[in-house]
C-alpha cells in the first residue's frame, strides 16, 4: 500500500481521544489536531488492544477504530496459545490471573514413524511455565475491560476506516460516519489481509477426550498429511465429569477417567473438507492412528470446524508514518504457535521505539520507526522461516531429510544447551 492509498478497517475499538483531532472528512483539522495526538489504531483484537495500553501507560493518546462490535468478539472460540514473554506483557497490562489459561509445562514432539523424539520441558527454566492457552474471547474480554478504564484510550466501534491518507506531518483516517481522526502515526492491527486466492491447507480443529491425558502437557506430532496439536484447555478437569462440545464455556466438562484437549491438525484442503464429514468414529480413528499410543486414545471428539491457513509476510512493515503489526505484518503457520506471540514482540518493539525516540522529537515518530522496521527484522525473518519449513521437512518422504529430522530431534533432545536455546527462540523469540 503506497503512502496515499485507503485501506478498510476489519477488527474492534476505542473512542476519541480529545488530543486526536476529529472532524468531517471534508472539513480541515483543528487546532488539536497535532497537539499530543500520538495514533490511530486500526483494529480492536487482542494485537491493538495490547499496543494501545502498552502506548496509554506511556502517556500516549490513542485512538482505537474497529469494525465489528464487541459482542463479535466476544464469540469468537478460538484457542490461543501463549509463550513465556506474552504471558509477560499481559501479566504486566492486567495483572496476574488476566483470564483462565491453560499452562503448558511439557512439550513432547515427535514424528509419526521416525525414531527420536523432543521433550521441552517447563524443569529446564526452574519450572516456570513455557507457556500457556487461553480463549481468545476471555482474552478480548480482559484486554477491553483495561482499555475502557483507561482515560488515555478512545474507542470507535463499530466504525470502518474507509481511507488513510498520509501527510508529511500526520495521517487522517476517514471513518464510515464521515468523520476524520487525526494522529502523528497510524498502526494497523487489523489481522491479516483479505484472501486473493483459495487456501491450500487449512486446520481442522475440535475438542478430544483422550484417556492419558495430563495437565500442563501439549502435544506437537508430525504426520505425513501435517502436523497435528493437541493442547491443553482452560478449566479442562482431568478425571472426572461428563461430555461436552468443546468452546469457553464448557471446556471443563469432560468423561469420566479423560482428559479434554484442543485439536489443531494442518490438512490439504481436500484431505481437511472429506475428514469434516467423517462420522466421528472413523475420525478418531484416524486420529489414534496418527498420535500413536502418547495419549492413550482419543475417546469422544466435540464440534469441528476448518480455518482457512495462508500464510504472508510484508517485506515493508512501515509506511511513512503507517505501521503494520501482528497478522497484518505476517501470519504464520500454527505450528508451534508462534502467530500470536511474534505479533505482542511487534507490540512490545514498537513501544519501546516511540518512547526511545519522543525525548528527541515527540511530534514525529519517524526515526522511532524506522528503528523498529530493523529490531524486527531478524524475529520477523527467523521465526516465519521456522514455522514455514518445519511442516514441509516433516511431510517429506526422502531417506536423506528422514534421517536428518530424526537426528534433529534426537540431539535436540539428548544436549541440553540445544534443547534449552530452541525452547528459549519458542518463548521469548529472536532479540532484535
Amino acid at each position: 500500500m503506497m503512502a496515499t492509498d485507503s485501506r478498510p478497517a476489519t477488527s474492534p475499538a476505542g473512542a476519541s481521544s480529545q488530543s486526536l483531532a476529529r472532524t468531517d472528512a471534508a472539513g480541515s483539522a483543528g487546532a488539536s489536531a497535532k497537539e499530543g495526538a500520538t495514533a490511530v489504531i486500526l483494529g480492536g483484537g487482542p494485537i491493538g488492544l495490547v499496543c494501545a495500553l502498552l502506548l496509554a501507560r506511556q502517556g500516549f493518546a490513542i485512538q482505537l477504530v474497529d469494525a465489528r462490535p464487541l459482542e463479535a468478539l466476544r464469540r469468537d472460540r478460538r484457542l490461543l496459545a501463549l509463550s513465556r514473554g506474552t504471558i509477560g506483557v499481559l501479566e504486566s497490562l492486567l495483572g496476574r490471573g488476566f483470564a483462565p489459561t491453560a499452562p503448558i509445562e511439557h512439550v513432547h514432539v515427535s514424528s509419526r514413524g521416525d525414531p527420536g523424539a523432543t521433550h521441552l520441558r517447563a524443569r529446564d527454566f526452574g519450572g516456570v511455565a513455557l507457556g500457556a492457552t487461553v480463549w481468545y474471547a476471555d482474552l478480548v474480554d480482559a484486554l477491553s475491560r483495561a482499555a475502557q478504564e483507561q482515560a488515555r484510550i478512545d474507542i470507535a466501534r463499530p466504525h470502518r476506516a474507509l481511507q488513510t491518507l498520509q501527510r508529511p506531518d500526520r495521517v487522517r483516517v476517514v471513518l464510515d460516519d464521515g468523520c476524520a481522526l487525526e494522529a502523528a502515526l497510524a498502526i494497523d492491527a487489523e489481522g491479516s489481509p483479505p484472501r486473493l486466492r483459495e487456501p491450500e491447507d487449512y486446520a481442522l480443529l475440535a475438542d478430544l477426550d483422550v484417556t492419558q491425558g495430563r495437565p500442563g502437557d501439549a502435544i506437537e506430532r508430525f504426520t505425513r498429511e501435517g502436523p497435528l496439536a493437541l493442547l491443553p484447555l482452560p478449566g479442562a478437569a482431568f478425571g472426572d465429569g461428563a461430555p461436552s462440545p468443546g468452546g469457553p464455556q464448557d471446556a471443563g466438562v469432560q468423561r469420566r477417567g479423560t482428559a479434554r484437549m484442543s485439536m489443531i491438525w494442518c490438512l490439504p484442503a481436500s484431505l481437511a473438507r472429506a475428514r469434516m464429514a467423517l462420522a466421528d468414529a472413523q475420525l478418531l480413528e484416524l486420529i489414534c492412528r496418527a498420535l500413536g499410543p502418547r495419549i492413550g486414545r482419543a475417546t469422544a471428539i466435540g464440534e469441528r470446524s476448518m480455518f482457512p491457513l495462508l500464510a504472508h509476510r510484508l517485506d515493508r512493515v512501515c509506511e511513512h508514518r503507517l505501521v503494520h503489526l501482528g497478522n497484518a505484518a505476517q501470519s504464520l503457520h500454527p505450528v508451534a504457535g508462534q502467530g500470536f506471540n511474534l505479533g505482542i514482540r511487534d507490540c512490545v518493539c514498537l513501544v519501546e521505539c516511540l518512547i526511545e525516540s519522543a525525548t528527541t522529537d515527540p511530534g514525529d515518530p519517524l526515526a522511532a520507526l524506522t528503528k523498529y522496521s530493523a529490531r524486527r527484522r531478524l524475529d520477523r525473518a527467523i521465526v516465519p522461516a521456522l514455522t514455514s519449513a518445519l511442516p514441509r521437512v516433516f511431510s517429506s518422504t526422502l531417506a536423506p531429510v528422514v534421517v536428518a529430522r530424526s537426528a534433529a530431534l534426537l540431539a535436540l533432545d539428548l544436549v541440553p544447551g540445544l534443547r534449552r536455546g530452541f525452547t528459549r527462540l519458542l518463548m521469548f523469540g529472536v532479540p532484535g
